[in-house]
């Protein structure tokens, strides 16, 4: 069949929603709920107009010389509210958050000039009895976990938007409460215990999913010069981890970034030594070779395979998924703008 999307014509399959025509004809439609699999509705981001009305282009089907406009003046100030709407229920602590400039929602936020959050209390809108039965209703529901060896869990961070219910294979993840007190969490609040396979923290929009680690350890490990950090690169990992940093440094060498981050030295693992042992001989062969004593050398497995944090020992110091090593570089990049230009 034939429809119109901004005045050309396209061919498009019975049954397909807007959103994925659109998508595989590389015209940009904004999302913050819907992935490649599940088209949910939720964000209500992705609105396009037909005929004058405003739908939700990923599940909305595409029908028989329908006619589809993506940009227009009403379809930009529903984008905005629906954003500034899923603004007032974030925390918007963007400076403090591991997503900080790798977050879905800030981007589009700052993509649609996001400035004035108008269903956002004001200083001296609300008394100060109000502001704190609100605080303690909002934190009532509050989760945070860290008690698991590979996931992070913040859902005051959570803008409900179903991915992780959708994409978790195990089925770990759920709305818990109801009406507006509505959260996504474990059944019970109780602590994360799965496979770890990762992907609903790859799927998160926002920080609410995130990689565990001891951040602060990791970065002082590698400013310690006297110790010899090893980044050992997963099959296929160098080109997620660029993925993931999005525009964070124009830098494109991953060796260089490495090397800036403070490796010392880099391996690089083939198909004939996928297996997590060959990482953990890697202190051994290097205190051999280098003459190096064992507790000097620091080795980063970058994978992300995140279930293997659980298995961390003596000989595996950190796992690093394709997202903390953008957090590192962004984190860096900081410095060495302050350095450039010291904030005041």
């Amino acid at each position: 069949m034939n429809i119109k999307i901004n005045g050309k014509i396209y061919e498009a399959k019975a049954g397909e929603a807007i959103f994925a025509v659109c998508k595989k004809n590389g015209i940009k439609v904004p999302t913050l709920c819907s992935t490649k699999k599940f088209q949910e509705g939720v964000c209500r981001i992705c609105v396009v107009e037909i005929g004058g009305r405003l739908v939700t282009s990923c599940n909305t089907k595409v029908c028989e010389g329908m006619e589809i406009v993506t940009e227009s003046e009403k379809i930009e100030k529903a984008r905005r509210i629906n954003l500034e709407l899923l603004w007032a229920d974030h925390a918007g602590k963007c400076a403090t958050c591991k997503k900080n400039q790798m977050c879905e929602l800030q981007n589009l936020a700052l993509e649609y000039k996001i400035e004035n959050f108008h269903f956002i209390p004001r200083k001296g809108e609300i008394t100060g009895a109000e502001e704190l039965d609100l605080i303690k209703d909002n934190w009532s529901r509050v989760v945070v976990e860290n008690e698991n060896p590979c996931i992070s869990r913040n859902s005051e961070l959570c803008i409900e938007c179903r991915r992780c219910i959708n994409i978790c294979p195990e089925k770990k993840f759920g709305f818990n409460y109801r009406g507006n007190s509505v959260v996504v969490g474990t059944p019970y609040e109780k602590v994360l215990d799965c496979s770890f396979c990762g992907k609903c923290v790859e799927a998160c929009p926002t920080g609410a999913l995130t990689d565990q680690n001891n951040y602060l350890k990791i970065v002082e490990d590698l400013d310690n010069l006297e110790k010899f950090s090893v980044a050992v690169l997963d099959l296929g990992i160098e080109e997620k981890i660029l993925k993931a940093m999005g525009k964070i440094s124009p830098e494109k060498d991953l060796n260089k970034l490495l090397i800036n981050l403070g490796f010392e030295k880099i391996v690089k693992l083939g198909k004939e030594n996928l297996k997590i042992e060959f990482v953990k001989n890697i202190k051994d062969e290097y205190s051999r070779t280098k003459k190096i004593n064992q507790q000097d050398i620091v080795v980063f497995f970058i994978s992300s395979r995140i279930y293997e944090k659980a298995k961390r020992d003596k000989n595996l110091d950190y796992i690093l998924s394709e997202r903390e090593v953008a957090r590192l570089v962004r984190d860096k990049e900081k410095i060495k703008i302050g350095k450039i230009h010291p904030i005041k």
